[in-house]
């Protein structure tokens, strides 16, 4: 979710001019549809192939002035070479993982970048296309290079497109009437995959072979698009790490939430007095500076940084250009469910959160102090009633806390990490689970669960499980917060940098260990693999590569990938076939469902709606 938390890391840079002159290469010069040119510029992969980068494209106009708070307008295209060398400004954001006010980014950011093997290698052929949704919780963070860059993916014979979308109050800002109905960074994303269809064979890429994948908020925005009809027939599979539409935070917010939030934020920039009407407050709010609405962000907060998405997708009312109308518990069964899925999580998801938990002192008091008050606010539920919150937090404790909240920094493993200890007997090894992981799952597991139990009973097309969980050289908890010296586990957004360069950015200091090389090299294959035919099996030169089988029932099989042995021990396989994904845990929230009124649970088998 907060997996681009981190831009601070990388440089801004800002849209290129539109006209080049000069020697181009003719490789590097593509004329789109519309008429216009693009000028591109020549990269390297990571292993030395030759690749084209067409950087700062534009698909929608600038949404500023009236066009704020709208659905994007596809970009009608130009004359003559634009230069498409450099990265776009990021969208205009506020990054609360930071803990400062920095707010950094452009209101005009509706650009894409798109890589493609040299045209000496495409031969004519039409290349399998994965489009990339970063993580931020639909708050910060961006498509650019700098942090999601083509160096590892383009060594094989794909086109990656990465895009950038509104976040925040600028693209999920919803007063759930037609005056601004919500899910314009949704909607971004929409138009993206729309101009795929149109441009994309002008690269090499084919618009009949497209993989939609995302990480976090990106994972969660791939199944949207696997449920929305205005997606329908725009990708042909998806990959959703450590998100579904079913978590907490990504679920639509519960009616008239997302208005009363609309309202304090009209309070916060001076538009409360604009008039009674939406019509007026909206118009106020567009001549308002984009920094003063984003700046709000912060005040939207109820404790320390929760709820942590105060601007999630909406129901929007019925209306031509509506990409949700219906919530995703009483929708039909989707069309996503005919497309082949790759899902999965990492196995210490939670620590995106109890990081800064245990290494910020007073965070942690106050957290252990006010459980009661705290939790319904950070696991989503506070919405119901006082007496079923109650309820709630009472299973929840006597589950995780039986020995009470005596954790700290040395003894976390109930709020957050799986407790884990290596036993090295005939050869064998055995990890034994003695404690669970409260945020993991009230964040990530139970959604995820959710969705694969209502997938694995449509049985319609392959799903393919995993669970990361390796122990590499860097760790992602590093960035929440956690500290250069202490291992936690296999962090939220940990599988990242094995399929993008971003240790060049984030862990300059970190030598990746022959372990985390040769699992590098695993995931490329797998998700490449799968992106062009729907199946991750790697072409075995060994026998000890087990068969990746898609789920059929529940509970799932599933692949586990990495391990925690350090490289010094002895080997380990990085790939292990196991069932029962975190069965116990995940059978815990399913049965919080009893505790609901009745209606509160549409499709049977589902839980409730933390």
């Amino acid at each position: 979710m907060w997996t681009a938390a981190v831009l601070t890391f990388v440089a801004l840079m800002l849209s290129p001019p539109e006209r080049v002159g000069g020697r181009v290469s003719s490789s590097l010069r593509l004329q789109l549809p519309h008429g216009g040119w693009l000028v591109g510029r020549h990269l390297s992969s990571h292993n030395g192939r030759h690749m084209r980068a067409f950087m700062g494209v534009p698909y929608a106009l600038p949404p500023v002035g009236e066009l704020r708070f709208k659905s994007p307008v596809p970009q009608p295209g130009w004359e003559g070479e634009r230069l498409a060398v450099k990265d776009a400004a990021i969208c205009m954001q506020r990054d609360p993982f930071r803990r400062d006010m920095l707010i950094e980014g452009s209101e005009d950011c509706l650009y894409l970048n798109v890589y493609t093997p040299e045209i000496e290698r495409l031969n004519g052929a039409s290349l399998p296309v994965m489009v990339w949704f970063h993580g931020g919780g639909w708050e910060c963070g961006s498509g650019i290079s700098g942090f999601y860059g083509p160096d590892f993916l383009l060594d094989h014979d794909i086109v990656l497109v990465s895009a950038n979308f509104r976040l925040g109050p600028l693209g999920f800002l919803s007063t759930e009437t037609l005056d601004c109905p919500g899910n314009n960074g949704l909607k971004d994303q929409l138009e993206v995959l729309r101009w795929v269809q149109n441009n994309i064979a002008i690269f090499g890429g084919s618009p009949s072979n497209v993989t939609v994948f995302g990480e976090s908020a990106g994972g969660a925005s791939v199944t949207y698009h696997m449920l929305s009809d205005k997606s329908r027939g725009l990708m042909q599979r998806g990959i959703a790490q450590s998100g579904t539409y079913f978590n907490p935070w990504a679920q639509p917010a519960h009616k008239g939430v997302a208005a009363r939030r609309a309202e304090k934020l009209t309070q916060l920039v001076g538009c409360d007095q604009a008039g009674e009407d939406w019509t007026s407050k909206i118009e106020c709010l567009r001549k308002r500076s984009a920094q003063d609405i984003v700046a709000t962000v912060y005040d939207m907060f109820v404790w320390d940084f929760d709820p942590m998405i105060p601007f999630p997708p909406v129901v929007e009312p019925e209306h031509s250009e509506a990409f949700l109308s219906v919530a995703p518990r009483k929708a039909s069964t989707p069309h996503g469910f005919d497309l082949p899925l790759l899902i999965g999580a990492t196995a210490e998801e939670g620590i995106l959160k109890t990081a800064a938990l245990l290494n910020l002192p007073h965070l942690l008091d106050d957290f252990k102090t006010n459980f009661g008050k705290v939790l319904p606010i950070v696991l989503n539920y506070d919405h119901h009633a006082g007496e079923l919150q109650q309820k709630i937090t009472e299973s929840i404790e006597q589950f995780y806390f039986k020995s009470g909240h005596d954790y700290n920094r040395t003894n976390h493993q109930n709020l957050t990490n799986v407790g884990w200890r290596i036993n090295v007997s005939r050869k064998s090894y055995e990890k034994h689970v003695y404690s669970f992981q409260l945020i993991s799952d009230g964040w990530f597991i139970a959604g995820i669960d959710e969705y694969l139990r209502l997938r694995m009973a449509a049985g319609k097309a392959p799903t393919y499980v995993y669970l990361f969980d390796h122990k590499g050289a860097a760790s992602f908890s590093e960035i929440f917060k956690g500290g250069h010296d202490d291992y936690y586990g296999a962090c939220h957004a940990e599988e990242l940098q094995y399929l993008f360069p971003i240790g060049r950015e984030l862990f300059v200091s970190a030598v990746p260990t022959q372990q985390d090389l040769e699992l590098r090299q695993l995931m490329l294959n797998m998700w490449i693999n799968f992106a062009r035919t729907g199946n991750p099996n790697i072409a075995k030169n060994s026998s000890d590569l087990p068969t990746w089988q898609p789920a059929t029932s529940y509970p799932v099989e599933y692949m586990r990938i990495g391990t925690k042995r350090d490289a010094h021990e002895e080997r380990h396989p990085l790939l292990r076939w196991e069932a029962a994904l975190l069965q116990q845990r995940a059978n815990f929230w399913h049965n919080l469902k009893p505790h609901l009124p009745a209606g509160q649970c549409p499709h049977k088998g589902t839980h409730n709606e933390l």
